[in-house]
């Protein structure tokens, strides 16, 4: 085990060396989120909620570069029901989000550069909650099982970097149903996102 451990830390340094020549950057980030869940029913609609992300980003490359991520995120929103009787039911999404960010600099100068990006997503739902968690029979949603626990999803945008400050404005594009159960229904989460990171490299 000691020498499986030696060996990916060797491993792991011989690429963030090779890295370091060809641009490497790491560092914290966090961001604001607007979200909205979709869904194709006329008589459910669902109203945008704001929250907050807190994550970690690594870059690789130069003008052509690769950016994984790992963000924690909470989303959350009500669904309404449109026609008599009205009905409501909240919903909280505690997630972890990795985006796989490929992206290209527009503007590519040591002090200032400008992006555009885009790449996909994968979002592991770490928790579910539905308040009211019991809706009656014709309610789409009867249990947090009804929710996928991960989707894909599409990232797409623009970014700019100041000397070791990284800002990047996304829009994300729910591609997969988060719709789990019964019904004929389905659920996509859109969102717009605003995030702020410091590169220690």
């Amino acid at each position: 085990m000691k020498k499986a451990i030696i060996a990916v830390v060797l491993v792991l340094s011989s690429l963030l060396a090779e890295a370091q020549g060809i641009g490497f950057s790491i560092g914290p980030k966090i961001g604001y989120n607007s979200n909205t869940l979709t869904d194709n029913l006329d008589s459910i609609g669902a109203s945008i909620k704001n929250s907050l992300q807190i994550g970690a980003f690594m870059r690789i490359g130069s003008r052509f570069y690769f950016q994984p991520e790992a963000n924690y995120q909470v989303v959350s929103g009500t669904l309404t029901k449109s026609i008599s009787p009205a009905q409501s039911q909240d919903y909280t999404l505690k997630s972890l989000k990795i985006p796989a960010i490929f992206g290209f600099k527009i503007i590519n100068k040591k002090i200032v550069n400008l992006r555009i990006l885009a790449g996909p997503a994968f979002t592991f739902v770490i928790d579910k909650k539905l308040d009211p968690a019991d809706m009656g029979g014709l309610w789409p949603l009867q249990s947090e099982d009804d929710l996928k626990n991960s989707v894909w999803s599409a990232q797409m945008g623009a970014g700019i970097d100041i000397l070791f400050m990284t800002l990047d404005v996304r829009y994300e594009l729910g591609i997969e149903n988060l719709y789990n159960g019964s019904n004929d229904l389905s659920l996509k989460n859109n969102m717009f996102n605003v995030s702020l990171g410091i590169k220690f490299l």
